[in-house]
């Protein structure tokens, strides 16, 4: 960048937008998946907050699986939107057991999408993603995954697991910056996110961000 249109102190240098794609396709490969990337110019906090406030909707009910306070958040963003929130709670500093999560769908057979951390850096929970993902997937529910500090430092293969929707982080077990973030987003996900009175016109809005992708 030319001396003149950027400042060391003040400014982050522009990111070159034919970079763009290239970027999406090694997070692909990291994330071990064939679905659609988005990329953040945000904290993960926002990228998961764009995921609640996109499929949040009346008449959705989501199962959220809490096992630090962060997870609570997305609970409220979704009942924000006016979605049905099912709350699963694990004991202080423990995972939830997928025996919970199985009887939590078994007695909330309308949940459309179940929710959970994969590691927390908070306790240092690991919560049994491969067979919650499993269970979801054998039920048709859609499985939205924080995988913020479990991406690089535990096995992640979205598409081998079902993930719908992984939103992860550099900062944590990549050692990269804070303040970006991304997500993959795959079909059965794009079909809830585009439902009748998703969200449009926000930074918040994963439609508007598909628009990027539509455009190439």
């Amino acid at each position: 960048m030319a001396a003149d249109r950027w400042n060391a102190l003040n400014d982050v240098p522009d990111f070159p937008p034919h970079r763009l794609g290239p970027l999406a396709d090694r997070l692909a490969r990291i994330l071990k998946t064939r679905n659609d990337i988005l990329l953040f110019q945000t904290e993960a906090v926002v990228a998961l907050e764009a995921v609640a406030t996109s499929i949040a909707r009346p008449g959705l009910t989501a199962l959220n699986i809490v096992t630090s306070p962060f997870g609570a958040w997305f609970g409220d963003w979704l009942r924000r939107g006016g979605a049905d929130v099912v709350t699963l709670s694990a004991e202080p500093a423990r995972p939830i057991g997928i025996e919970s999560v199985e009887a939590a769908f078994d007695a909330h057979p309308d949940v459309k999408a179940v929710i959970l951390c994969h590691a927390e850096s908070a306790n240092g929970v690991l919560n049994p993603l491969a067979e919650i993902a499993a269970a979801a997937r054998a039920r048709g529910i859609v499985t939205i995954v924080d995988a913020v500090a479990s991406v690089g430092g535990h096995a992640l293969d979205v598409d081998a697991l079902g993930i719908d929707i992984a939103v992860i982080g550099p900062q944590k077990s990549l050692a990269g910056p804070a303040g970006v973030s991304a997500l993959s987003v795959g079909r059965a996900a794009w079909a809830l996110v585009s439902a009748a009175g998703g969200r449009r016109s926000s930074t918040l809005s994963l439609l508007d961000r598909r628009d990027w992708l539509d455009s190439g």
